[in-house]
């Protein structure tokens, strides 16, 4: 009897088999006497389609709403039918006694394993393979220490509970207003707020006044001919805003001043906490400008294909006490082998504390840190080296002493005003030594600081006046969100909210979304062309605006879905049962489908888009969708599409627009073939409204 390993996808499958012995290759997996290792592609079993339960239902109808199964069916993916077959028939082999899911170890990983078990009918024993780290040693470790799967049943089931309901409010809120308004509206539990906080921001920018203001500055100057720079004060304020009054007090100051008050104070700055995927995302977009979803990316690669970071879909900052002992030194040894590190090495090595160890605050995973395998540059794409490269320096900064800096404060008082002057000099560099001369960690506020290099000042010191400014500026409206920023607010939307105890509640459930979603949710609403970029700037568009003032508070209120990663969490720790909160989240969903209903129609977001052409197969307006040129009699069922990337090149909407009116473009230059050859050809459409190729002018 042997033991069935399936694993999340098929590079993973051979890093396993590579680990435990010698295995020949099958059609759909690997094998020797021991084991039998398969895969899955990510999802090959999803939830049945509306239509599954009823034909009637693929036609889309406020009169058929709200859609709520019974009992939810699950259906292979048509595309990944033969591997799931393969899957199933490895599943009820006699020659299988023990099954090990060996798919990512978190809770979208517990989904995928148990859909194919369950849509199987498999009934074995299972075993769980909890990895936190991919390499040879870490394999093994986990293999000797195998959980009973009947461990992570609860997380399993709070992965199933997320995904129906997610399904529940994403068919029925998104049928709902698409019915009313007669336009596409995309709804969902994360996706909709998550845009309303881009909205709120961008609606607060244009409703900003600048007020103009005036400050007041003063140049000083030492007998020994030193000078600094003293800012008016008076009381709280250091703005004024009248321009007549600034005046008055610049004429006034000098021709001397004196010190009225030096204090001088030592402080201490500790290294950073470690990264979780959030924390690891925004550093990656404030200094090297990447996406949540590059970040991600280049971190699971980091993770899965070159065995130099930890699991990254983690929201723990924090490292558990066996990792902290029996692991450091060996960790460190690999990232300070290499060259760019070699001159990294701490003096000695403190055992790190509370603010980096403690096993309270390890949920499924530890926080991300480097391997004990040698990096090598030159193997790594761009991103992955930046990647790894912030989340090796975050580790090496928690061996070093704090940062240490002199502060100074002093009041100087001229013409029967006060003037501040601030001062703040390193005085051992401790951690950001890690970091070099010109962290960015620094550059950031570099523009905005008021610190200066102060010359040595005593209480009650005369000096000059050598210079009185009054500069106007204007007060700004907040800042535009980045990835960064908006991740930030996700991770912390209770600051949005009005309620104590909902504001505890989203800090308790980590805001909205989580650590290993929030990237996609952010791509999501730009395919969906609610927000685009503009540079590092996140912008709603006038669709994502239009959305955001149709659907009820309810829907895109911060709350509800901090509620429900609240109720996940319980059912997780077993504390909820599934169907208890399942029926919460279908009273929901009659709520939103009812407020739909009684909402006036609206056609404020189909007046902004041009229709490209008919349709023809129905003659209705075609439209351009996030990955299409498609047909807005969809909810008639009608399928015409003309796909926006075809054959590796892009389509643009005036090539789509001359093959609707025309049924051929001219010809274009940019296909590939499946063997990467280049080619040309014209497109055409043919008697059934299918986009082909026309080679009839040459290639």
């Amino acid at each position: 009897m042997r033991t069935l390993i399936i694993t999340e996808k098929p590079s993973v499958a051979r890093d396993i088999a590579g680990v435990l012995g010698r295995f020949t290759s099958r059609d759909g997996y690997l094998e020797n006497g021991q084991y039998v290792v398969s895969w899955a592609y990510g999802h090959l079993v999803e939830l049945a389609q509306p239509e599954d339960y009823d034909p009637a239902l693929k036609r889309w109808s406020l009169a058929t709403l709200p859609i709520q199964p019974p009992q939810f069916k699950l259906n292979p993916k048509p595309e990944t039918r033969k591997q799931f077959n393969v899957l199933k028939k490895l599943l009820c082999s006699d020659g299988i006694e023990t099954i090990v899911n060996a798919c990512d170890a978190g809770r979208e990983g517990e989904l995928i394993f148990r859909r194919i078990y369950g849509a199987a009918g498999c009934k074995k024993t299972i075993k769980r393979l909890w990895l936190s780290e991919a390499t040879p040693a870490a394999v093994k470790e986990a293999f000797g220490k195998l959980r009973d799967g009947r461990e992570l049943v609860n997380l399993g089931l709070a992965a199933e509970a997320r995904s129906q309901a997610d399904w529940l409010v994403g068919i029925n809120a998104t049928r709902a207003f698409t019915c009313r308004h007669n336009e596409l509206l995309s709804v969902g539990r994360v996706q909709t707020p998550t845009l309303a906080l881009v909205v709120a921001r961008e609606k607060e920018i244009r409703a900003f006044k600048p007020r103009p203001y005036w400050e007041v500055w003063a140049t000083f100057q030492k007998q020994t001919g030193e000078n600094y720079r003293g800012k008016w004060t008076r009381g709280e304020t250091d703005r004024l805003y009248d321009k007549v009054e600034a005046a008055a007090i610049a004429r006034k100051i000098g021709p001397d001043g004196k010190v009225t008050r030096v204090e001088q104070k030592e402080t201490r700055e500790q290294p950073p906490t470690l990264f979780n995927l959030n924390d690891l995302q925004k550093e990656a977009n404030k200094k090297h400008g990447l996406t949540a979803q590059q970040t991600l990316d280049a971190a699971q690669a980091l993770y899965e294909k070159h065995k130099l970071t930890t699991y990254p879909r983690t929201d723990s900052r924090h490292l558990t006490e066996a990792i902290a002992r029996d692991t450091l030194a060996s960790r460190l040894a690999a990232v300070v082998a290499a060259p760019e590190y070699a001159s990294l090495v701490p003096g000695n090595l403190p055992a790190p504390g509370k603010r980096y160890v403690d096993d309270k605050k390890v949920t499924d995973h530890h926080a991300i840190i480097p391997t004990a395998v040698k990096p090598d540059p030159a193997d790594l794409g761009k991103n992955e080296r930046l990647v790894y490269d912030l989340v090796a320096r975050r580790f090496l900064a928690i061996f070093y002493p704090d940062a240490r800096y002199a502060v100074t404060k002093v009041n100087t008082f001229a013409g029967g005003e006060t003037f501040i002057s601030k001062g703040r000099v390193e005085l051992a560099p401790g951690w950001k030594t890690v970091y070099g001369k010109h962290d960015d960690r620094e550059a950031e506020n570099a523009e905005d600081s008021e610190d200066q290099l102060l010359p040595p000042l005593t209480e009650a010191e005369a000096v000059a006046v050598q210079k009185v400014e009054n500069p106007e500026k204007q007060t700004k409206p907040p800042a535009r969100y980045t990835e960064a920023t908006l991740l930030a607010a996700m991770e912390n939307a209770g600051k949005f909210v009005d309620d104590k105890e909902m504001a505890g509640t989203l800090k308790v459930a980590g805001g909205i979304g989580t650590t290993a979603t929030r990237a996609a949710i952010i791509e999501t609403l730009i395919k969906r062309l609610y927000i685009e970029r503009q540079k590092k700037a996140l912008v709603p568009t006038h669709k994502g605006e239009t959305l955001v003032d149709l659907v009820p508070e309810q829907v895109k209120s911060p709350e509800m879905t901090a509620r429900w990663e609240q109720g996940l969490l319980e059912i997780e720790q077993g504390e909820l049962e599934v169907t208890r909160w399942l029926g919460g989240v279908k009273e929901f969903t009659r709520e939103v489908v009812q407020m739909a209903r009684e909402q006036e129609a609206s056609n404020g977001v189909k007046q902004q888009r041009e229709a490209l052409g008919k349709c023809p197969l129905c003659g209705k307006e075609v439209v351009e969708i996030p990955k299409s040129y498609g047909c807005t009699g969809y909810k008639d069922g009608c399928k015409f599409a003309i796909w926006k990337e075809i054959a590796g090149k892009k389509i643009s909407p005036a090539q789509a627009g001359t093959l609707l009116k025309k049924g051929r473009t001219g010809i274009l230059k940019g296909f590939k073939s499946k063997t990467k050859k280049p080619f040309e050809a014209s497109l055409a459409l043919n008697e059934e409204g299918k986009v082909v190729f026309d080679f009839s002018n040459g290639r």
